[in-house]
């Protein structure tokens, strides 16, 4: 049984998210949770934000996690319809924190790119009834409009188009999962789920950075400056990325940027955000201003001074993102900031159409 509960309503949507973190804060959960997690913490409801679970939630006390047992399949969802073509789902399951008998080391491990190995998850006939149900729930709820502007997504398609394409409004019959672990990419390839023609199936590293670790910042040499993004430097931006992210919500995401110091009214030649899931996200320099050490600057100061919204009384302050397998360039940056590489995560499109 899948329950849906809306977050549109701030009272009743506190009343639902604290159950779950108290019960995703426990430490053998937290780090493969933190996308989820940090998803819920930001905010940003819409009335088409929901949360969707199999577990039985405690409203009555911030205290409580859910009362069900843990020893059968579980999961959270975070669903928002409305925000496509953005990342509209991030999950958490219970068997994502299984332990990890030699058999079912192949099934995650990084040899396989694709997770196409079969899944080796004791649970696995439950999970992909969970799965199943989950994505038939959410077929069933009716399919908002987006909150973007059509125009600003096909201006943004138009963008990312290589080769060029006519742009065409994202199909309400697929959806993009964001962050989806490598222990649930085969279950849902197994229900023959993902519209791969749309979206191949790519790796990401996931680093985590405790923020005790990160290095002191580091100051930027005198012909640049530290500054902010402002959306008339969101086109530059948005052309800068595979990723089809919106004014909208480029406007709300925590950012710093780097730009010439003589220079009133120049463009950025760096920057980064934080993501909704609170992630390092379109981290990227100008390649007139490259091994300068800009990412590594904007790395650490981001996190140490624009993610005070995350942090909480006893739990650890731990950032994380994520970076697609093959870029070695990022991922060393990663590690020199300190990063403590995890599993491989994925963004996905799921086909909603067959079920």
């Amino acid at each position: 049984m899948i329950s849906v509960h809306s977050l549109t309503d701030p009272v009743a949507a506190k009343q639902v998210i604290a159950p779950v973190l108290q019960h995703l804060r426990q430490p053998e959960y937290f780090e493969t949770a933190l996308p989820l997690y940090r998803r819920l913490q930001f905010g940003r409801f819409l009335e088409s934000s929901h949360l969707f679970t199999n577990r039985t939630l405690d409203r009555t006390t911030n205290a409580g996690a859910p009362s069900n047992p843990e020893d059968s399949p579980w999961f959270y969802a975070f669903v928002d319809r409305g925000c496509r073509p953005e990342t509209e789902v991030w999950l958490f399951g219970s068997w994502e924190v299984e332990a990890r008998s030699p058999s079912s080391l192949s099934s995650t491990n990084n040899d396989q790119p694709n997770g196409s190995s079969p899944p080796s998850s004791p649970h696995a006939k439950q999970i992909q009834s969970l799965l199943l149900a989950l994505t038939r729930t959410i077929k069933s709820v009716p399919t908002p409009p987006s909150i973007h502007p059509s125009a600003s997504i096909l201006t943004a398609q138009t963008q990312l188009a290589s080769p060029p394409s006519t742009p065409s409004l994202p199909d309400p019959n697929t959806m993009l999962w964001g962050a989806i672990h490598a222990r649930t990419l085969p279950h849902l390839q197994a229900l023959k789920l993902l519209a791969t023609h749309l979206l191949p199936i790519t790796p990401n590293h996931t680093f985590l950075f405790p923020l005790e670790t990160l290095p002191p910042p580091t100051p930027l040499p005198p012909n640049l400056r530290w500054g902010r993004p402002r959306p008339e430097h969101f086109p530059l931006i948005r052309s800068r990325t595979g990723i089809a992210r919106q004014d909208f919500t480029l406007a709300r995401l925590p950012g710093l940027a780097v730009f010439p110091a003589d220079e009133e009214d120049a463009a950025p030649v760096a920057w980064a955000f934080v993501g909704l899931d609170g992630s390092l996200t379109t981290l990227h320099a100008e390649e007139s201003h490259r091994r300068l050490g800009l990412g590594r600057a904007l790395s650490a100061k981001l996190f140490r001074e624009e993610m005070g919204r995350f942090w909480e009384e006893g739990v650890e302050r731990v950032a994380h993102g994520n970076v697609m397998v093959g870029n070695e360039a990022s991922a060393a940056m990663c590690a020199r900031l300190g990063g403590r590489e995890g599993e491989w995560v994925y963004w996905v499109m799921v086909d909603l159409g067959g079920w």
